[in-house]
């Protein structure tokens, strides 16, 4: 596969991924942030109901990691999007992937996204089309790469 499908192929299945991470989160987030919104438009508002917003929030980020654990410990080292576009991510070392570097990796992207309020995806893509091996910052940072699924 030609390096620049290989990327484009990356830059879509991170897409199919976050839009999955977005779903996720609307649905976890919309009942609470209705009620949060609706409470302080009506001068009911409760902090309870601050609390549980924050909680569904920080629970979808946990469902996330989940996500994105359980669909790469069942795929083999895929998500769903990588799978969709025949990719999979395997060690740098040649080693065995095992659960804790999948989880490590998955748990690293997740992390950076919330911490830097998601302008991470931006840099990720920016590093992954300007690295000559294709990698982003999870990847550099678990010892993992991204190959299609033919080699």
């Amino acid at each position: 596969m030609r390096e620049s499908n290989f990327k484009l192929n990356r830059v879509l299945a991170s897409l199919v991924d976050g839009l999955i991470m977005f779903l996720i989160t609307a649905g976890i987030c919309t009942a609470p942030a209705i009620i949060f919104f609706k409470g302080l438009i009506n001068n009911n508002f409760i902090i309870a109901d601050l609390f549980w917003l924050l909680f569904s929030i920080f629970g979808s980020f946990a469902v996330w990691i989940l996500y994105l654990f359980i669909s790469a410990l069942l795929f083999k080292g895929s998500t769903l999007g990588m799978k969709f576009y025949r990719l999979t991510f395997i060690r740098t070392n040649g080693t065995e992937l095992r659960a804790m570097n999948i989880f490590f990796r998955e748990a690293t992207m997740v992390i950076c996204i919330i911490l830097s309020l998601g302008f991470s995806v931006i840099f990720d893509f920016l590093s992954m089309l300007c690295n000559d091996s294709g990698k982003n910052f999870y990847d550099i940072f678990s010892s993992t790469k991204v190959v299609t699924i033919d080699e």
